[in-house]
């Protein structure tokens, strides 16, 4: 199985690709309008979710020279502490954000730990179903094959939100979808120097959009009691990344921007924007937000 992402402002803000068409010197720039929710490719019969999924972050901050720092992750020795049906689906978004951090940096006695925790969480949680027999059996095959890790980790990520979509349980989805990105967004955070890594450091200021593409993902299900608690504290990070800027011609070469009815735009010439005292600000909230979920 292999799927790709996801919150769609995710992918224009990594692809080398995507860059060079908005950036191009060859045709004039113009405004690319990002509002896809789910798009079927009939030809590959791949789908594309407006979530978030963290592994081509940590592929990215790893190429970016930012070290692994297990003690950034949660302990799968934890897993059982966690005792109510939204502190098992919040961690469950946590554990697949860390087992795809592991995997990245191709920690292989740490990703068995993760691949094991997050396929008990799933039958807590009520879907086990995500995990089918093949992907099991993929899984457990190729267990000494490191550079299998991460290819691993996406299959597992991306059965899980097939399952929960095919089953009509967004509310479940938004849930994991949004720990996961606060962990991968605190790992990251937490990695840089604000000095020295440029690179992560304007990858975390554009998560300033892809948590607006993940908000509204999550008012859809507003009315459900624990996307309601969650988006409490998801309001506050977003307040805090609004105070955030564009500013043209940095090196990204992208703009992002907001149009009416919620699309979401990119276009050439600008990016976001972090002062240093904004770093210390967001990566603060998002401390703060991580240590509610993970108690």
């Amino acid at each position: 199985m292999k799927k790709r992402n996801i919150l769609v402002v995710t992918l224009l803000a990594v692809s080398p690709y995507l860059m060079y068409t908005s950036c191009s010197d060859d045709k004039p720039q113009e405004d690319v309008v990002v509002d896809k929710v789910e798009e079927v490719v009939p030809e590959n019969n791949e789908s594309f979710y407006q979530i978030p999924a963290p592994d081509e972050m940590f592929s990215f901050i790893k190429n970016s020279g930012l070290t692994y720092n297990k003690s950034l992750i949660n302990s799968p020795q934890k897993s059982t502490t966690y005792s109510t049906p939204m502190e098992q689906t919040l961690i469950f978004g946590v554990y697949s954000a860390d087992l795809a951090y592991t995997a990245s940096y191709e920690e292989f006695n740490e990703s068995i730990k993760y691949f094991a925790t997050v396929q008990k969480l799933a039958e807590t949680i009520g879907i086990s179903g995500a995990f089918n027999e093949e992907l099991i059996n993929n899984i457990k095959n190729n267990l000494d094959k490191p550079e299998q890790l991460l290819a691993n980790s996406n299959d597992s990520y991306f059965s899980v939100i097939e399952y929960l979509e095919e089953n009509e349980q967004g509310n479940k989805l938004g849930i994991i979808a949004s720990a996961g990105w606060i962990e991968t967004v605190y790992i990251v955070a937490n990695s840089i120097d604000y000095t020295k890594n440029s690179d992560a450091l304007q990858r975390l200021a554009d998560q300033k959009l892809t948590l607006d593409n993940l908000m509204l993902y999550l008012e859809k299900y507003g009315e459900d009691e624990n996307v309601k608690e969650l988006m409490v504290w998801m309001k506050e990070l977003e307040q805090t990344f609004s105070a955030l800027s564009e500013e043209n011609a940095t090196s990204s070469g992208i703009s992002l921007k907001k149009k009416e009815g919620g699309k979401m735009v990119l276009g050439g010439g600008s990016s976001v924007v972090m002062t240093k005292d904004q770093f210390t600000t967001v990566k603060s909230k998002i401390n703060e937000i991580r240590a509610k979920i993970v108690k």
